[in-house]
């Protein structure tokens, strides 16, 4: 897993990059601001070649330069996908293999079910969730087809089954979703 950390030099206000993958110390990149030559010499210094050892640095260099961890939001494309693992884990008891077939039909679905909700992306995923939980609503030959390429071949025929089945209102979470 790669993360990003923001270090931030007090004296010269230099910000610089730090990039970690799998714990171990990848690269330095410049963000802004001045590098001196004292800077320069003492750089090796401040970087933590572990991220475990990060807090450590944080302590001893405290007051003179900081370590910021960098979040980053999570994108619709996640929020979808991380969706369709708990669901497909619970339908089945195993993780699911993921292709570059099943994000290509994943980003299918994300864009039709943003089209039907006229471009809202948070409907749009509350709608996923939705789908995917009422899922044992459905007939048993799509309850046992729980593959992201399925589902996108036969999302017009699955929403209309879950329509069908739960009424023609069929809302969500504190009846904020409707297909």
């Amino acid at each position: 897993m790669t993360r990003h950390y923001t270090v931030e030099i007090t004296e010269t206000t230099a910000k610089l990059k730090l990039t970690y993958r799998n714990g171990k110390f990848k690269r330095l990149e410049h963000l802004s601001g001045q590098i001196n030559n004292k800077t320069i010499k003492e750089i090796g210094r401040i970087i933590p070649p572990k991220e475990t050892d990060l807090e450590a640095f944080k302590q001893s260099f405290e007051g003179k330069i900081t370590y910021t961890a960098e979040v980053k939001e999570k994108t619709l494309y996640t929020h979808f996908l991380e969706t369709w693992y708990q669901f497909y884990e619970r339908a089945t008891g195993v993780p699911p293999k993921f292709t570059g077939a099943d994000g290509k039909a994943l980003k299918q679905i994300i864009a039709y079910l943003k089209q039907i909700n006229g471009g809202n992306e948070p409907i749009a995923l509350q709608n996923w969730q939705l789908i995917l939980s009422k899922w044992e609503t459905l007939k048993e030959f799509h309850q046992d087809n729980t593959d992201l390429k399925y589902i996108n071949s036969r999302l017009n025929v699955i929403i209309r089954e879950i329509i069908k089945n739960n009424g023609s209102s069929t809302t969500g979470t504190n009846s904020s979703v409707s297909i």
